[in-house]
Parts: C-alpha cells; structure tokens; sequence
C-alpha cells in the first residue's frame, strides 16, 4: 500500500522546525525495510547539505550548524530540515536549488527519488516580492469582470510572418480576452519580436478602442537579457500608446532568478506571465524529479501574476484529475495520497491562499482546451474557492473551428458567460448542467457552439 502524504504544516514536528527549509521526498533503497528507508534519509540529509559519503575529519562545531536533519520519517517519505542560513539569499534562487536540489537525485544508492514539497520559513518568504498584481490586480486590467479570462494561443504557433500572427490574434481580439505567444515564439527571422508586438497591438488598441473591452497581450520575452527585453517591450508599448500587455517567460527554461529579475524593476509596470514549458521533463516522471507544487511555491515567491498550472483533467496533457472534496475546504488535509500533490486542485489551492505578504497568482489552464471543457475548470475552480478567477487559453480549441478564428474565440468567451449565470450556477447533478448547456446550444444563432459541443474530439465536460 502507498504510504499517505502528510503536508509539511501538518506534522506534529513542525511547530519545533518551523523556522527551518523543510523538504519531503520520496524515496526506495534498498529493500525498503524501514532500517534501509532510515539510511537513505541520511544519506539523502547529508548530500543536500554539510556531509559526505564517508567519516571525515575536518568538521568543526561550526561547519555542524549547516547539517540537514531528519525532521519524520513516514514509510517511503521523509521530511529533512535544512537550516535556513544555508540559502545564500545573495544568489537568489540559484543557490536554494543547491540546497533543496541539490546532488541527492544522483545517488546511486537511491533506487528513487521525488521530491513532492517544499516548505519556506518566514524569515525567507519576506525577502522575496511576491506578485505585482496577483490576482485582483490582473482582474483590475480587464476591467473586473465576472468570469474566467478567455485567451488564445495563436496557431500555428511557429512559422507565421508578424502580420499574418497579428491578423490571426486580431481575429480573438474582436470575442475573446487574450492572446499570447506560445513558449518557442520569441524573435525569429520569420516573425522579428518588434513588427510581432507593433502589428499586434496596434490592431489590439483599435479594438479596444472600439468595444470599450479591455484586452491583453502576452508577449515572450524569454531571451539572453530579459530585463533588458522587458524595457524595449515597455518603451516600444508607451511609444505606441497600446498599455494591454504582459511580460511572458519561459519560467521553468530561464530559471527563477529571470522572473524575480524582472519583479524586481521598479520601472517595469506590467503583470508577469509564466509559461512552464519543460516542466514535464522533471515532473513526470514517477521514481526521479519532483512535483511541480515545488516549483509553483517558488514562482509566488519571484513575482508571476499569472502561472501555467493545469486543466483539472481537462485538457490534452496527460493529466487525470478527479474531484477531491477533502481539497475543497481552507485547511490543509491531515494526510492524502501523494497523487494529489500532482492535481491542479491541490496546486492551485497553494497559489490564492494566504502566505505571508504574497499576493495569490491568478492559475491559468493550458493545454487542449476547447469550450466544452470550461464548464468543469469552472467547477473545480469554484471548489476551491476561487470562484471564476482563473484564465483558459485554448489554440486549436479556437482555431479548430470549421467557421474559422473568431467564430471559435466567440464561442469560447460564450461559455465563460454561460457558466455564471444564475440559473447555472443553482444546478446541482451533472445530468442537470449537462441538459442546460446542450439546450442553450440547440437555441436559433447558437450552432457554432453545438457544433463545439456535439464534435468527437472534444465534447462537453462538467
């Protein structure tokens, strides 16, 4: 039988290690006796800490005050302190990797390794800024509606020029609320960054200017020098008098020291937007790498507004999420299967609740959606107490319309719309939700979105 997680704020050991790191992983060695867990916990507390793999001589008193303990051992899974002075704070996020990070994966004596959590003392949290805008803020910008953020990735993604990628992103614009680059789009000879972003967002302000809608832009700027990309990207926007930007970053590729960078500039004024592409080469793996709750924490921590997270099982990467009502109330579970340390649920709970002087980051679902999956991310969302505050991007859910871009964006918005309003909203069975939404569909004007709902690839899901 699995061994059951117990989350770090909710072991009787923590109120006397609080004021340390403290990390769970999971591990095998061995035979997996529990003698043979026990040393695997100390070699792994050793090597992402003061020891080595054999007695040495040259320790001192003081060299022991960098030593990482065993905080609890349960079955497979162990919870290490790390002191908290053994984070460099001078190096930013680099040097935590080392601490938190660190050699342990490549240990040849541990047959397993995942990192599932991360707890950060408050001594720590406080020396980091958090988000800009975080949740209400990014609201603020579009205006403060009442539902979830529609947005679209422009497809394809790589190889159209700067004005056929902005006629595609002008045709969301006229419906929906955002577009953005997708994470391989930066500044490439067939699409330069300066004609993308100008073709953008002067036919983005004509728009608005027009509708009287707030919309949004998500820009990469995930280059060599990324502050100084955000500052051409912020003086080319107020030469052109189009503010309906953000700063998107590759954030898993160029690391967290780039998001906290760009936090970081005072003169920069725009919400920060994480892509987490490359994730999945640490994340899914079942015996080595680490959840990607780990890097999320930190993320908070550097100043992302808006975070790449998951669909609640809606979409096309991998994910297999069921509802969980033991992670719909406030407090943290006492003890849960590990899996759910994978969900987007449990994930998202982490980023709107209260931590410190951090603003909550607004999740953004990404991946294969299409409309018919936005009545369940609103149902999941919901549970966890986050209401309608969530964004859903969807590329080929758009652009795979028969009728073309903007009849997709429509549609796509619609359901946003359609999830909020009361009647909807009082509905209680899935049968019900499922007869409201296929009846609306079937109304004279609305076939674009019984076509969405009614097509094999994608369907309806509450």
């Amino acid at each position: 039988m699995d061994t059951l997680y117990t989350p770090i704020e909710r072991l009787e050991q923590f109120k006397t290690n609080k004021d340390a790191i403290i990390i769970a992983v999971q591990i095998s060695h061995k035979n997996d006796t529990k003698e043979d867990l026990h040393q695997g916990f100390v070699e792994l507390a050793k090597e992402t800490s003061s020891g080595t793999w054999v007695e040495i001589t040259t320790k001192t008193e003081e060299s022991n005050r960098a030593d990482a303990w065993i905080i609890h051992e349960k079955g497979n899974i162990g919870y290490i302190g790390i002191p908290a002075h053994n984070w460099d704070l001078s190096g930013g996020f680099n040097n935590v990797w080392s601490n938190i990070g660190g050699n342990y994966f490549g240990l040849h004596v541990l047959k397993k390794a995942r990192f599932l959590d991360v707890y950060f003392p408050p001594s720590i949290v406080r020396q980091f800024p958090g988000p800009r805008f975080g949740i209400d803020g990014v609201y603020k910008l579009f205006g403060n509606m009442k539902r979830m953020i529609a947005g679209s990735i422009v497809k394809p993604k790589m190889g159209l020029n700067a004005v056929d990628w902005a006629k595609v992103a002008e045709q969301v614009f006229w419906e929906a609320d955002l577009v953005k680059d997708d994470e391989n789009l930066c500044n490439q000879s067939f699409c330069p960054w300066k004609d993308r972003f100008t073709e953008v967002m002067t036919r983005q302000q004509k728009i608005v200017e027009k509708t009287g809608n707030p919309k949004m832009y998500a820009h990469n700027i995930t280059t060599r020098n990324i502050v100084a990309r955000a500052h051409e990207v912020q003086d080319l926007a107020e030469d052109l008098s189009t503010p309906g930007f953000s700063f998107m970053i590759d954030g898993v590729i160029s690391g967290l020291n780039s998001v906290h960078d760009v936090r970081d500039q005072v003169d920069l004024k725009h919400p920060i937007y994480i892509h987490r592409a490359m994730h999945g080469a640490m994340t899914r793996g079942a015996d080595f790498g680490m959840t990607f709750l780990v890097w999320a924490k930190m993320f908070r921590m550097a100043g992302a507004d808006y975070l790449h997270t998951g669909t609640y099982g809606s979409g096309k990467m991998g994910e297999r999420e069921d509802f969980r009502d033991a992670l719909t109330k406030d407090e943290e579970p006492e003890e849960m299967p590990v899996e759910w340390l994978d969900s987007t649920m449990y994930m998202n709970r982490w980023l709107i609740k209260k931590w410190e002087h951090l603003k909550p980051v607004l999740p953004m679902a990404s991946g294969g959606l299409f409309p018919g999956a936005l009545p369940r991310i609103r149902r999941f969302n919901g549970a966890i107490g986050n209401s309608f505050k969530i964004g859903c991007n969807a590329g080929g859910g758009i652009h795979g319309f028969e009728s073309g871009t903007r009849t997709g964006a429509r549609a796509f918005k619609e359901v946003t719309e359609v999830v909020e309003t009361r009647e909807y909203q009082e509905l209680q069975g899935e049968a019900d939700r499922l007869a409201y939404l296929q009846g609306y569909a079937s109304k004279p004007g609305k076939e674009y979105l019984k076509w969405a709902f009614d097509r094999k690839e994608w369907g309806l899901l509450v």
